[in-house]
């Protein structure tokens, strides 16, 4: 009996315990803001169907107060992309012309500019390591 509580016991201890993963710091700075109106929108995606349309992993609201706004998102290290834009009028939406041209700014990680139809994830796509990372996106 003595022998079985022991290998029980050290089946216990030895059975190595999962960790929650580490998490790394994404730092997104957001420069061109040309009014202080509104808030810009940082929504933050993994890899999804329908891009950007699908729904973010992670958002973030932020009142500018001059040309530029940072966001702080703490992350699994992993591949994501970024979707910006000023909602200059605060109503909640990206405001659009005729054909889905937005007329609010906005912008996208690797400060992709999508000519004829929104961009697909692997045009956004950046690694964020376990190191963490700073992306810089400039609003058009």
């Amino acid at each position: 009996m003595f022998v079985f509580l022991s290998l029980l016991v050290a089946r216990f201890v030895l059975v190595p315990v999962e960790s929650p993963a580490a998490k790394a710091t994404l730092l997104i700075d957001v420069q061109n803001v040309r009014q202080t109106k509104g808030l810009v929108n940082i929504a933050l995606f993994k890899a999804c169907a329908g891009f950007p349309e699908c729904k973010p992993f992670d958002v973030r609201q932020i009142k500018p107060t001059g040309a530029s706004v940072e966001a702080t998102f703490s992350v699994e290290p992993g591949e994501y992309a970024v979707a910006v834009y000023h909602d200059a009028n605060a109503n909640g939406v990206l405001d659009k012309r005729m054909f889905g041209i937005p007329k609010e700014p906005y912008g996208f990680s690797n400060n992709f500019r999508p000519v004829m139809s929104a961009p697909k994830f692997s045009d956004c796509k950046i690694q964020v390591n376990a190191d963490g990372k700073s992306i810089s996106i400039k609003l058009n």
